[in-house]
């Protein structure tokens, strides 16, 4: 073993207790311990919140959406063929979109029609989402079932079966917008269910069988857009070049990161911006190091120079504080990864901090360990440790070497 690595294990297992030395040495171990703690179960925490957000999402929102480049609808026959011969697609849905007036009984609210076929229920889990009332059957036409925010600002009672929501949509064809009977396009519908996913989906949508919105636009055959399940979601970045290269350049295609683009980058700059913030505190205890190896080397002072007397290199003198201070960078970064990662645990079996009273969709702080957060914590901290590690131990050795010399 390295002879210099044997007096540095033998510095930072030997201390003396009452030294002021040995004192700051432990704070800066435990400075470095309590900060890897910190960041792993922050950076759990935002992604067991990330995970429990984007399911929510997920479950809304398909593997895949087929969009047209130019116009708001295309004919839904220019891509039966590719879609029904893809081997990677389990099921798809056609979806038609129109925003309407929606009135019931007395109160009134602006939403989206969202029209769908019948494998829309196998593209999305959305009968899963449903906190009242049922989905509605694929015979079924003039029903719907809507968000929660759209049935509580309007009132919606499921159990009325003669109130209808009443739907206008505005005559684009008409040439006279001012006259109140051919300026909107009127329907009803019967709310049968009630889902719920999020504020800003629940507030604006209403889905109803496609055949219906078709008729009332007069818009036969058309569709604003197709849902897509896959076989295996993994595959997505493979089944959209495939899918790309075959329909051709009047379509877009997106993938779940995509359809949501701007909440995933919400939501990693959320978790870099902590990340840094907590980064620059371990950074600070960490560097606490320079200050423990300087008063150390100040006083193994005479030890410097007898070792220099008995013939070990130059060189090899700052290796000694140089590997004392990795030992306890690397000693509190590890026991701090443990620490952090044995609370995650608990965490996510016990429970141990609570989101306290009120309407949430999960009583605790949900916490997922990634192993890619590990891996960046433990090399981001050791690499701090080095520099601060390296500067008192080239610098003040050879310092106290120059008189000698």
């Amino acid at each position: 073993m390295n002879f210099s690595f044997l007096i540095a294990k033998r510095y930072f297992s030997t201390a003396k207790k009452n030294s002021i030395t040995n004192i700051i040495s432990w704070v800066s171990f435990f400075g470095v311990l309590i900060g890897t703690a910190a960041l792993i179960i922050v950076l759990s925490v935002f992604n067991g919140f990330e995970k429990l957000v984007l399911d929510m999402y997920n479950s809304f929102d398909p593997d895949l959406k087929i969009e047209s480049k130019e116009g708001k609808t295309f004919d839904v026959l220019d891509l039966q063929e590719v879609l029904s011969e893809h081997k990677s697609i389990e099921y798809y849905a056609y979806v038609l979109q129109e925003k309407a007036l929606l009135k019931y009984k007395d109160h009134e609210f602006i939403a989206n029609i969202k029209g769908v076929s019948e494998e829309y229920l196998n593209v999305t889990r959305i009968d899963s989402l449903l906190v009242d009332g049922v989905y509605f059957d694929n015979q079924s036409t003039n029903v719907a079932v809507i968000g929660s925010g759209i049935a509580y600002y309007l009132s919606v009672y499921l159990l009325d079966m003669f109130e209808h929501i009443k739907i206008y949509i505005p005559n684009r064809s008409s040439n006279t917008l001012l006259n109140y009977n051919t300026a909107f396009k009127q329907s009803f519908v019967l709310p049968v269910g009630v889902f719920d996913v999020q504020p800003e989906i629940n507030d604006k949508y209403i889905i109803t069988p496609i055949k219906f919105l078709q008729e009332l636009i007069k818009k036969e055959n058309q569709a604003s857009s197709v849902e897509i399940k896959l076989k295996n979601e993994n595959n997505y970045a493979i089944v959209q070049k495939e899918i790309i290269n075959e329909i051709g350049d009047k379509y877009v295609i997106k993938n779940r990161f995509q359809q949501q683009e701007f909440l995933y980058k919400i939501l990693n700059t959320e978790k870099l911006a902590v990340f840094l913030i907590l980064f620059l505190i371990v950074v600070i205890a960490t560097f606490n190091i320079v200050g423990s190896l300087s008063m150390l080397i100040l006083e193994k002072k005479k030890d410097i120079k007898t070792l220099s007397s008995l013939g070990l290199k130059d060189t090899d003198l700052p290796k000694i504080f140089f590997y004392k201070g990795l030992l306890t960078v690397f000693s509190g970064t590890i026991f701090g990864l443990l620490t952090g990662s044995v609370f995650v645990i608990l965490q996510n079996t016990f429970g141990i901090i609570s989101l306290g009273e009120g309407n949430f969709v999960i009583d605790n702080y949900p916490a997922i360990l990634a192993f890619e957060d590990i891996l960046i914590v433990f090399l981001l901290v050791l690499f701090i440790g080095i520099i601060a590690s390296w500067y008192p131990a080239k610098i003040l050795v050879k310092r106290i070497l120059k008189p000698v010399a």
